[in-house]
């Protein structure tokens, strides 16, 4: 089972976890820990609004949608509603254990956002469609692609904690300690304060 990223004794967990991989890999991790690293600087450059009509970030080059629908079996309504359905069923066919089903609902509805078919989506729902979808991955441990859509994710809103902490699992798995401690730095940041 995933660890629950509401719960600051899991996220401890992991954190603990990560300082221990960190402790056996380098004698002076303990004293880099306390640095902030590129990651922090590059999630204080991005912007993120929970403004609904704000236009969508674009996507990167790396995950840019094809000219092709994904999945043209998946019929979704071309609308911001029809996004909303592939996430619902996505998360539904997740929760029944379905996962590479969902993988394929949440695909066809990030293509929806990203292919500029549809125009009003705002970031939250853009940004969780790919955390969500992280999820999914890290279930079937495709921690690459995990890392990916979180990162994704969070370029399109740094606030987004589970991605945060989504991504720091994935990293840890890939043999990113660092990078792993810096995200759980954040996430349970995010969790120790109320206002997030």
């Amino acid at each position: 089972d995933l660890q629950d990223p509401n719960s600051n004794k899991e996220a401890m967990e992991l954190k603990q976890k990560i300082t221990e991989l960190l402790k056996k890999k380098s004698p002076k991790a303990e004293a880099e820990l306390s640095q902030p690293g590129p990651a922090f600087e590059c999630m204080q450059l991005a912007e993120a609004s929970d403004d609904a009509d704000e236009e969508p970030a674009k996507p990167s080059l790396a995950t840019s949608p094809k000219d092709v629908e994904p999945f043209p079996d998946i019929k979704l309504e071309h609308s911001r509603q029809g996004i909303e359905t592939a996430k619902n069923e996505a998360d539904s066919l997740l929760s029944k254990g379905n996962v590479e089903e969902g993988v394929k609902w949440f695909s066809k509805g990030l293509w929806l956002a990203e292919s500029k078919t549809v125009q009003d989506v705002p970031a939250d729902l853009h940004s969780i469609l790919h955390s969500n979808r992280a999820l999914a991955s890290i279930k079937l441990q495709k921690w690459s692609e995990a890392e990916s859509d979180c990162s994704e994710a969070l370029a399109v809103n740094s606030n987004n904690t589970k991605a945060k902490y989504q991504r720091a699992m994935a990293r840890f798995e890939l043999g990113k300690p660092e990078a792993a401690l810096e995200d759980m730095e954040f996430a349970l940041k995010d969790l120790q304060d109320p206002n997030s």
